[in-house]
């Protein structure tokens, strides 16, 4: 035999909070039976300054909060967006009115006062609440009426319309106890209350408590019993009608645009609820997604900023500042340390962007037209003379050259200095015009004068950019070192393209049976963590089959992300073929300051299985990655998660400091072994020491001058996964 048992603390110390039916207890009876409908006595109407009106039906329009105002988007009939003035409270429809003020309203009481206003509609009325209505409750509230107060005035505003409640002046303590268990627990015919329970509850009437009271009372008592095999659909049904009743009046802001309908089919939308379902209620309610407010019952996961996906399209520039200040809201790593600027102090979305990041912990977070990165990291293209330029003190130089480039075909090579370009001296700070003569965004001609490494004299080249395919494996090789088979392997993207060629090389080693690996990651930024992984496992072989390769760590928000992005070594490569394993038990990894990200998870991700040995320069500490958000053409890459190996280690914010430093030796190409960097790992593979007085500072750059290598820019330095809803391929 169940009793829903009330306990001291729930019955009169409910927390004072939000339940408010006022205006009921001095108010005319007409005022009465309003209350009960509404429930919202004497509501004045709004003015015509306060509502916006459209023909169409609510479900044929998206609305979107952008800041303190709203976008209105006929999906039908395809009309321009309508901005609705700071003025307007309500936007009326030929189904629906929809409260603008609601949410902030909700927002301003606790989820659980909230809840509890709510669950008084259902428990007198047995109906969900109207939002016109419901906001009324909500001022009073703030007004100061308390729990207790809220509740009695409920219960007298049910005596006024006795054929809609079932409640009646004269109706016995028994009876009232009946009608508590048909309103509130859905308990009828089988499942009505026996003559203990109606026993239990009459005789806390009979000792003087108020029937508002009871009601709370009993409401509590029946959350109690959640896990109960016998009574938990009491508790879901009651969570079901509170869920529906929040996403009509509060998240949606609905009133039907008569009385009559306000009583009767919010009435019949809590009737189709059930202890297992809330779509056939949400069927009559007709309205479906594109809530203008977020979930107020504790349950919903985005900020109140609202939700990205809501936001999303709408490309004028408060809708798309609006959207970024709710995306990093939802997603961002280290959202609880933004700190708010007017979005109005920016004049477009990606400096908005930048300025919400947090500078203190993030300097990796960046935006970039979507277009380009979509093309380079699927297919590896670029509009470019397909050289790397870094600058030597004065001296712009050239690092790598891809092949079949207008670069290669100008016979550039590593350590070509650009002396000139369209007869303009490159030796100082550059220009605007130097800077997109070197990186052209299009395709363009332009002179310029070299000078080749050894070389006496210079020459005159011209070069005319193109769409250039990066081959991502520069070169690979095998080198006899003292009878030592030493593979040595250039690698420098982490793109779609680069599976095949890394599968060919390792495959090549593997053949070979190569006593060490010499991997060059000095120019490797990034990109495709699933490329990281599988590389990393071709490295390791068999030593690393079914363990941990990476763990990844979202916000808080996103738990069940962290829970699904537990990334395993991988042994087939995308198409599900067997990856060749080399099985070394160590691995030389060449590293500069431009090994970031993706490049520095295979270090990490190896450390715990295998000796991971590296030479060159101090990596660039990025421990954290991506997931590529496109908005409005622009595409926001902001950190959402941080990375751990196996063994718990992520903590490289400072980069990864080699074993054994060495210089970037430009005089050399890469694969020489008299090369600075190759030639130290190739010294300790051979004598298990470093070499000495391998290192030496490179000269600074010039002040003012601009970064120069445009492989450098922010989105090829990325870990990114393709979703954040798979880790996979």
């Amino acid at each position: 035999m169940l009793r829903f048992k009330q306990s001291s603390k729930n019955l009169f110390a409910l927390s004072a909070v939000s339940l408010i039916l006022t205006a009921c207890g001095g108010s005319s009876n007409q005022d009465a039976k309003q209350a009960a409908a509404s429930p919202a006595p004497a509501i004045q109407a709004a003015t015509a300054a306060d509502v916006m009106s459209f023909t169409g039906k609510r479900q044929n329009y998206m609305i979107s909060r952008l800041g303190s105002t709203y976008v209105i988007v006929d999906m039908v009939g395809g009309a321009a967006p309508i901005s609705a003035p700071l003025a307007t409270n309500v936007l009326q429809f030929s189904d629906f009115r929809v409260n603008l003020r609601i949410g902030d309203k909700a927002a301003a009481l606790s989820a659980t006062s909230l809840n509890n206003l709510i669950d008084l509609y259902v428990a007198f009325f047995n109906r969900v609440p109207d939002a016109d209505g419901l906001s009324y409750w909500m001022d009073q509230v703030q007004a100061g009426m308390n729990e207790s107060q809220i509740a009695e005035s409920f219960y007298l505003v049910a005596l006024q319309s006795p054929a809609l409640t079932g409640y009646s002046s004269g109706m016995s303590n028994d009876d009232f106890i009946r009608i508590i268990y048909k309103n509130v627990l859905g308990r009828t015919g089988s499942t009505a209350p026996n003559a203990a329970e109606i026993d239990y509850w009459s005789s806390q009437l009979k000792n003087g408590t108020p029937k508002g009271s009871m009601v709370r009372a009993i409401l509590v008592s029946a959350r109690e019993y959640a896990n109960d095999a016998t009574w938990g659909w009491v508790t879901k049904l009651l969570n079901n009608k509170l869920d529906v009743a929040n996403y009509f009046a509060v998240q949606q802001g609905l009133s039907y645009l008569t009385l009559d309908d306000n009583i009767t089919k919010t009435m019949a939308i809590a009737a189709v609820v059930t202890s297992t379902s809330t779509t056939a209620a949400r069927d009559l309610i007709g309205v479906s997604g594109n809530a203008i407010n977020q979930p107020t019952n504790g349950t919903g996961t985005t900020g109140s900023y609202g939700s990205p996906d809501s936001l999303a399209n709408i490309c004028t520039p408060s809708g798309e500042k609006s959207w970024v200040r709710a995306h990093l809201d939802d997603v961002y790593l280290w959202y609880r340390d933004i700190v708010n600027v007017p979005a109005t102090n920016y004049s477009t979305p990606t400096s908005y962007f930048d300025a919400l990041i947090v500078k203190s912990k993030d300097r990796f977070s960046f935006t970039s037209e979507q277009g380009s990165i979509d093309d380079y990291f699927q297919s590896g293209e670029d509009v470019s003379y397909g050289y790397s330029l870094v600058r030597e003190g004065s001296k712009i130089r050239v690092r790598y050259v891809q092949p079949g480039s207008p670069a290669d075909i100008a016979q550039l090579k590593r350590g070509t200095t650009l002396v000139s370009v369209d007869n303009t001296d490159l030796g100082g700070s550059l220009s605007d015009a130097q800077y997109n003569a070197l990186f052209p965004p299009k395709t363009e001609t332009h002179s310029f004068r070299v000078q080749d490494t050894n070389a006496s004299t210079s020459r005159n080249i011209s070069m005319t950019s193109t769409t250039v395919t990066t081959a991502p494996v520069l070169q690979d090789q095998i080198l006899n070192v003292n009878g030592k088979k030493i593979g040595y392997m250039v690698f420098t993207d982490h793109i779609r393209t680069a599976e095949s060629p890394l599968v060919t090389s390792m495959r090549k080693f593997q053949t070979a049976r190569v006593d060490d690996l010499v991997l060059d990651l000095r120019y490797n930024g990034g990109g495709y963590l699933y490329i990281a992984n599988e590389l990393a496992a071709m490295i390791a072989g068999t030593k690393v089959v079914n363990k941990v390769f990476e763990q990844l760590q979202f916000n808080d928000k996103h738990t069940d992300l962290t829970a699904d992005n537990v990334s395993y070594f991988y042994d087939t490569d995308s198409n599900n073929r067997a990856l060749p394993q080399l099985n070394l038990p160590r691995v030389f990894i060449v590293t500069g300051s431009g090994t970031c990200s993706a490049s520095e998870s295979i270090i990490n991700g190896l450390k715990p299985f295998m000796q991971v040995i590296l030479v060159g320069d101090t990596t660039c500490g990025k421990p954290y990655g991506f997931v590529q958000t496109n908005n409005c053409n622009t595409a926001y890459f902001a950190i959402q998660f941080a990375g751990v190996n196996a063994a718990g280690q992520g903590d490289f914010t400072n980069g990864f400091t080699p074993l054994c430093k060495a210089s970037d030796d430009l005089n050399h190409e890469l694969g020489n072994q008299s090369e600075t960097r190759l030639s130290a790992a190739l010294t300790y593979a051979s004598t298990g020491s470093c070499p000495a007085a391998s290192f030496s500072p490179a000269p600074p750059p010039l002040q003012g001058t601009p970064i120069l290598d445009k492989s450098m820019q922010p989105w090829r330095n990325i870990k990114l996964l393709k979703s954040a809803n798979m880790q996979a391929r």
